[in-house]
């Protein structure tokens, strides 16, 4: 449908002088599939032409009808002007596409490089503190990003911004000096967490600890041989156990750029502040005065604290600088909590200060967090939870429901229950994180998350499931999907018309994925998309006496197969062969 799309928008773009750059990507989908595959709305028009948008689209369609249509209907609804495919030309098309290669084939997905060059920031952990819940949501919207920008041809470079720098680690140089007989010889990152919240805690009857914790940190940047060396332990420890999650995850990062990385650029670019006139004294801190993009002054952005260390804006303005001079990046995207929409307009703020006109290319994508009755995680107090807890937790979950469906007969022979329930249980989080737009903040409860009901990652990982078990019984019966133009013909039936339109969505769901930075825009589709084939599947007998119509149906359920396993794929939620 993507192609139709693209002739659809050629032909808006030749019917008025107004609409030269009308792209693609800027259609819409009429609310019913009865009116017509794509939707140009005509609204904008009307306070340039004067007319009311219904008026607009009869003769925008008009002036349409007498072009070249390519096989093309359209028509004007409302304010609206549709363009329908007719069904065999859809079925050729989109059919056509799906099934050429082996495989999950390269339906949808573009050549290397042949899209934009997209820095992307996220995950970001800090060091020596665990791995917890509320990290899922930028590693599984970041990893998810970046899988479709790949797979649309973006040039994608993952960056984990490790929070590795700051007073938190002058704070542990101290725990360990106070607790060091609470440390095994080998400690682990809940050993390190441990004596975090003693240090805290203390800190409670001595307020003195935290100018100790300052100077300690001020002796880190100093290159203190003694602390250098306890915070980089404290990094291998941390990353270690960081990756065993990311290859539980399966998400990949290009660099793991924490904020040290970037240290040894911050004295000259703070010294070239100060020449400017920009970096100036405020109540012994050096600040930056800034506004946001819209020319509203905001609170001044701080660089550098009032005993010369610097502070995590200094060091992300450092980050943003290296990363454009290193990549020229067309887009730069932060996954970073929405708590955190100040500070950036705060670092974009300083950016223009300095003439940077790339900031532009900058973006804050916020994200919510996760409520667990209300109670907002703090590794401070000890009380955090972390993800590991929450997979085994998923996991237990989707063991117990696939337990009943042995139980009742309802499951799939041969089923290998450890690993499904691993990758039932992942699969529940990551699509219940990813379905949520995510500046919203996430409801925890564990039963509406792992449900085979519903909305739900298990819901599809079934469905693809189900898919499998049909074209395996096909094969025993030597059915064999494959693309035949006549054999296609049989598909003539509304349900499987519209099943075959709407995986030919697919690319432009991705498209809007990347728009709009929301993994949830492929989440919702492809539970739309479940939804139909479920549809499908229950009006329209797969395997039946007409042997084309059989073969017709079967290449049908392949091509669906392919691309739910695309969408799976690249939200990150795995796909088990029998449930």
């Amino acid at each position: 449908m993507e192609n139709f799309a693209q002739i659809a928008a050629s032909l808006i773009r030749q019917a008025h002088p107004d609409l030269q750059g009308y792209k693609a990507d800027e259609l819409e989908s009429p609310p019913d599939r009865r009116l017509g595959d794509f939707a140009f709305p005509c609204f904008k028009l009307s306070k340039t032409l004067r007319k009311a948008p219904p008026l607009i689209a009869k003769d925008l369609a008009e002036i349409i009808a007498k072009l070249e249509l390519q096989g093309l209907h359209v028509a004007a609804v409302g304010p609206y002007v549709n363009f329908t495919v007719p069904g065999p030309l859809a079925v050729k098309a989109v059919l056509g596409q799906i099934l050429s290669g082996e495989g999950n084939g390269s339906f949808s997905r573009k050549p290397p490089q042949s899209g934009i060059k997209w820095v992307l920031e996220f995950s970001s952990p800090n060091i020596a503190k665990p791995f917890n819940v509320y990290h899922l949501r930028p590693t599984a919207l970041g990893a998810a990003l970046a899988r479709v920008g790949l797979w649309r041809g973006h040039d994608v470079i993952r960056i984990n911004h490790l929070g590795d720098w700051g007073t938190q680690y002058g704070k542990l140089a101290v725990a360990v000096k106070l607790f060091q007989k609470d440390l095994p010889a080998e400690p682990a990152i809940a050993d390190l967490v441990k004596i975090y919240v003693k240090f805290h805690e203390a800190l409670e009857t001595d307020p003195s600890l935290e100018e100790q914790a300052r100077e300690a940190f001020l002796k880190l940047e100093q290159g203190d041989p003694e602390i250098t060396a306890l915070w980089r332990r404290c990094v291998e420890i941390s990353l270690a156990d960081f990756k065993k999650t990311y290859r539980r995850l399966d998400v990949e990062f290009d660099h793991y750029w924490g904020e040290s990385y970037y240290k040894d650029l911050l004295p000259a670019l703070l010294a070239d502040l100060r020449k400017r006139g920009l970096l100036v004294e405020s109540e012994g801190a050096g600040v930056v005065y800034v506004t946001d993009a819209e020319g509203r002054e905001i609170p001044p952005c701080i660089l550098e604290k009032k005993d010369g260390a610097s502070i995590y804006a200094s060091r992300d303005l450092a980050a943003a600088i290296y990363r454009h001079k290193k990549f020229d990046f067309d887009r730069m995207s932060y996954i970073v909590g929405q708590e955190q929409k100040l500070h950036f307009q705060q670092v974009f703020g300083v950016l223009r200060k300095m003439g940077c006109e790339w900031v532009s290319k900058c973006e804050h994508i916020p994200f919510g967090l996760y409520r667990f009755k209300d109670a907002k995680m703090s590794t401070r107090k000890g009380n955090y939870v972390t993800l590991d807890e929450c997979i085994e937790l998923a996991k237990a979950r989707a063991r117990e429901l696939m337990q009943q469906r042995i139980t009742d007969g309802t499951s799939t022979p041969g089923l290998d229950l450890e690993a499904t329930a691993e990758a039932v249980g992942i699969g529940a989080l990551v699509f219940h994180d990813l379905s949520v737009d995510p500046a919203r903040d996430v409801e925890f409860d564990i039963e509406k998350i792992v449900s085979f009901e519903g909305e739900t990652g298990p819901y599809l990982q079934y469905a693809h499931t189900r898919c499998v078990s049909i074209l395996r019984k096909a094969h025993e019966a030597s059915l064999l999907p494959a693309f035949d133009e006549k054999i296609l013909a049989k598909l003539e039936r509304v349900e499987e018309i519209d099943l075959v339109k709407f995986l030919g969505q697919l690319p432009h769901s991705l498209d809007r994925t990347l728009r709009q930075a929301k993994a949830s825009q492929l989440a919702i589709y492809l539970i739309d998309l479940t939804k139909l084939f479920n549809h499908f599947y229950r009006e329209c007998k797969v395997l039946g006496d007409d042997r084309e119509l059989s073969l017709a149906r079967v290449a049908l359920v392949e091509a669906t197969r392919r691309v739910l396993a695309t969408g799976l794929t690249l939200l990150g939620v795995p796909m088990p062969e029998r449930m």
